[in-house]
């Protein structure tokens, strides 16, 4: 899978690797990460844009989703298809 572009939302990305499903997506979101709860996830999918306003805004944003998940600190991202 590519890297994103810029270095905060690519650690907020590394940040929750293994457990949230990421699908890369083109256009205006870099992709979209899918929370591992049940079949359609605990919450809706978070975007992970490709060129955000405020990087470090939108990494922590990410960050937060990744927190704020009901199935606990041990659910991280995952790089899927």
């Amino acid at each position: 899978m590519d890297r994103h572009p810029n270095k905060e939302i690519r650690a907020a990305v590394g940040h929750g690797r293994s457990g949230w499903l990421i699908e890369k997506r083109n256009g205006y979101a870099w992709g979209r990460a899918f929370s591992p709860g049940g079949a359609n996830g605990c919450k809706p999918p978070t975007s992970i844009w490709s060129t955000p306003a405020v990087p470090e805004n939108h990494a922590r944003q990410l960050r937060r989703a990744v927190r704020q998940c009901p199935h606990g600190a041990e659910t991280k991202f995952d790089e899927g298809e």
